[in-house]
């Protein structure tokens, strides 16, 4: 089969590396930025995802365009388009999936949630006997290497920060990691494909932008760990998802994820609980999760994506214990479980509490309390 690659930035030059040993699958062309276009088989041209002899279209594209346009214009070909674009998948997978039935040719994206572990593959494949429960998890490599920095070293947010760049896990903006945002479009793939809905948004979400070392202190103090985690739950035919910091045991799988690792556990009612553990980023994880996917192609076993009807987004299914670093005197909004200092924890409240102290305090810390 012949392929395109769209973008030659990390995980592009990856699928390289990795098809240079696959006979099968033959790399044509590479789309590149204009001032790019005189490298060998390298070009600005979008219509070579149209051509006749092109099969596999390898999408490593940031952000919305112009990945959207050479998505749809491949599906519309009848073509075999891999994704590791979270962003443009988030927003257009329902989309994607009309064209893909229409024109026959398939959407498949593994590589947008989790890098190189199979964590899709798992959602697609386990659905299949019953429903699935939820799933919670660590999705964003860069949270997990500077929480788990504070917390073994001691160390301040905007240091480990920098070491996150220097050591390549963090971008020069690191907005969408500390912020919570990659974690949001992550979660939005995740609940579609999971819980067979057509995507439902997620009003509201937490990142670690805010955390101090005071926080790491107070939190070490009480016996628990923190991690930035996402838990989505299924019941009925309605869904919820917490993006959010998480104050958790210490012996608890996810606590004991390090460095810039992540991990997964998945939840039924026949297997209980299910954990998946490793790379979650990186140029050959993710690389080898849409070659994979080019593989299912070639041999015919693509997981294709099917929803049912659409699931409703309900905030109040879960109602937890939050921890919350405020200067404001949270008292005169919320019932009080117990307040240390500037800590308050403040008991059963769903995921709306987020957005309500933002507007109050900016600069407040939140986290789930369990």
């Amino acid at each position: 089969m012949n392929a395109v690659i769209l973008g030659y930035g990390v995980v592009g030059k990856g699928i390289e590396i990795l098809t240079n040993s696959l006979e099968d699958i033959n790399i044509k062309y590479v789309y590149v930025r204009k001032e790019k276009e005189n490298l060998p088989y390298f070009s600005n041209n979008e219509d070579m995802v149209v051509q006749d002899d092109i099969d596999i279209v390898f999408e490593c594209l940031n952000g919305l365009e112009p990945a959207n346009t050479l998505i749809q214009k491949a599906l519309k070909k009848g073509k075999h388009v891999i994704s590791s674009n979270k962003a443009v998948v988030a927003t257009y997978l329902d989309t994607y999936l009309e064209l893909e039935k229409e024109y026959g040719g398939s959407i498949q994206v593994e590589a947008c949630v989790a890098g190189g572990i199979p964590f899709i593959d798992a959602l697609l494949k386990l659905k299949r006997l019953e429903p699935l429960q939820g799933y919670e998890g660590i999705f964003n490599g860069t949270s997990n290497y500077i929480l788990d920095s504070m917390q073994k070293n001691n160390l301040d947010f905007e240091d480990v920060l920098k070491q996150a760049q220097e050591k390549g896990y963090a971008e020069k903006d690191p907005s969408n990691d500390i912020d919570g945002v990659d974690v949001y479009y992550k979660t939005k793939i995740s609940n579609s494909l999971a819980f067979n809905t057509p995507i439902v948004d997620i009003p509201y979400y937490a990142g670690i932008r805010t955390i101090k070392m005071l926080d790491i202190k107070f939190i070490k103090m009480n016996n628990k760990v923190l991690r930035h985690l996402s838990i989505s739950r299924q019941i009925g035919d309605k869904i919820i998802s917490i993006i959010a910091p998480c104050c958790m045991d210490e012996n608890d799988f996810l606590a004991n994820v390090p460095s810039n690792y992540n991990a997964q556990k998945i939840l039924s009612h026949s297997f209980d609980t299910l954990g998946y553990y490793g790379q979650g980023a990186g140029q050959l994880p993710t690389a080898q999760a849409m070659v994979q996917n080019a593989l299912d192609t070639l041999e015919d076993k693509e997981r294709k994506i099917v929803y049912a009807k659409p699931k409703e987004f309900d905030t109040s299914l879960l109602k937890e214990t939050w921890l919350i670093r405020s200067d404001i005197a949270l008292e005169n909004y919320y019932l009080i479980q117990k307040k240390e200092a500037n800590y308050y924890w403040i008991e059963n409240q769903d995921m709306s509490i987020i957005k309500k102290v933002k507007e109050l305090d900016k600069n407040s810390f939140i986290a789930l309390w369990r």
